[in-house]
């Protein structure tokens, strides 16, 4: 599904160059659960946005299901985000006054082929698959941070993408709440979505299959995790 070979993204400042990747290489397959980690600085909030079409790199090869980014132009950068991924934030992004319903919505008004008559069928689906579906009118800010955060993901599955994208996913959670987001992610994994997490907890990392560690730009480990995938009581203890 991904395929990075010697991925650079370099930032200038008044002249000043800044290497935020370095030479990064690696591949992903369809149905992988990958956490991305590394300190502040270490380029993988930067990997991420290359990653999901937010920015481009200055260097390298990036292929999305075989196809190069450099062959993408803005317009189709913009479609593939929007059918072919789903993304996930630390911050939630929602619309606080809309309700959850036309929050989750949101990607189907811009998809094309998606008839106004499905819509509410899909959105009712995501929505019931994150155990909110008694929460379907109530609007987004009267929710919890964790009900926030599971309304984002039903936002990021309403199109059955491909690929989802989570960005410190639990970062603004309690242990409570982020368990059942990691829960949520892993169903949807095992149901055969990609899943690329950045995080900088160690604990939420070690329950992907496989963590790539970066630091100053390039990749310092990528390795399989040698357990078996415990549950989310354990983890967040």
């Amino acid at each position: 599904m991904i395929v990075v070979k010697d991925l650079k993204k370099d930032y200038s400042d008044d002249g000043t160059i800044t290497s935020a990747l370095r030479g990064v290489s690696f591949e992903i397959n369809k149905g992988d659960f990958v956490s991305i980690v590394g300190p502040s600085g270490s380029g993988k909030s930067t990997l991420l946005q290359i990653l999901s079409f937010l920015d481009r790199p200055t260097g390298g090869i990036y292929k999305f299901n075989g196809k190069s980014i450099d062959d993408m132009d803005d317009e189709e950068l913009a479609r593939v985000r929007n059918e072919d991924m789903g993304f996930v934030f630390q911050a939630f992004n929602l619309l606080s006054r809309l309700p959850v319903y036309e929050n989750v919505e949101i990607p189907l008004l811009y998809a094309q082929g998606v008839p106004v008559s499905s819509r509410k069928s899909k959105v009712e689906s995501a929505v019931a698959s994150v155990g909110l579906a008694e929460k379907l009118y109530v609007e987004a800010g009267k929710l919890s941070g964790g009900q926030k955060q599971r309304v984002a993901i039903a936002r990021a599955l309403v199109n059955k993408p491909g690929i989802i994208f989570a960005d410190e996913p639990t970062g603004n959670l309690d242990s409570v709440s982020g368990a059942q987001v990691m829960d949520i992610l892993d169903n949807l994994n095992q149901q055969g979505h990609t899943v690329i997490l950045v995080t900088h907890e160690t604990y939420t990392a070690e329950f992907a299959d496989r963590i790539i560690r970066l630091k100053d730009g390039l990749i310092e480990s990528d390795e399989k995790v040698h357990k078996p995938r415990r549950g989310t009581k354990e983890f967040f203890k």
